[in-house]
């Protein structure tokens, strides 16, 4: 048995505005007690405050190493990778930081898990597991997805104060679209806009652009 546990886990996939948060969450198998305590749930079924409590409590124990990729950047990179290999790269980029005496579970983004683990081999990862749904079964990628989830609030607030309250960012957020729909605010959010995004969620944002223009 490994002396170390690692999580992974992302927060932002969906926002048509603002940052890609991936974030690995590592510990002590001896801290496993502590971990069950402060990292019961993933940060989805927490609020701001719980989130900011547990996160404060887990940092006692836990190492956390996460990466920001903005919407630019995604921008960017989305001309010659699909989302999930950046994801994929980037945690194989925090997994390669561990300590080789670690246990990793990820919280999988592709639907099935061989296309998973077919990414992560490629950027050079082969010792892994990965599920659906990790950050409600492992307290570890809880604690990653708090992490990670506080992170792109923190961004997001800042994202508001620079320009407009744009809501939560998310296509389904009516307050986005608002937002999006108002040629102004259109104009002071459109550095921070996922103009390349391409999942099923957001196809009518995409078209929703396309009427701007």
């Amino acid at each position: 048995m490994f002396s170390y546990i690692a999580g992974i886990d992302e927060a932002g996939r969906g926002p048509v505005i603002g940052p890609l948060v991936v974030c690995c969450a590592f510990c002590n198998r001896d801290d496993e007690k502590l971990l069950r305590k402060f990292a019961s749930k993933d940060s989805k079924q927490l609020t701001a405050a719980q989130r900011e409590e547990a996160y404060a409590k887990l940092r006692s124990f836990c190492t956390f190493r996460w990466v920001e990729i903005s919407a630019a950047d995604l921008n960017k990179l989305m001309k010659k990778m699909s989302l999930n290999d950046i994801e994929a790269k980037v945690m194989a980029d925090l997994a390669k930081k561990l300590d080789e005496n670690s246990d990793l579970m990820i919280d999988m983004p592709d639907r099935y898990s061989w296309t998973f683990r077919r990414r992560m081999e490629k950027f050079g990862i082969k010792r892994f597991e990965a599920e659906h749904k990790a950050d409600e079964n492992y307290p570890i990628v809880a604690a990653a997805s708090i992490c990670a989830k506080i992170i792109r609030d923190h961004k997001i607030d800042e994202i508001r104060a620079a320009t407009c309250d744009f809501g939560s960012g998310y296509p389904s957020d009516q307050k986005t679209i608002a937002a999006l729909k108002d040629k102004a605010r259109l104009e002071m959010l459109r550095p921070f806009i996922r103009e390349r995004w391409k999942t099923l969620d957001n196809l009518k944002q995409r078209k929703l652009f396309e009427g701007e223009e």
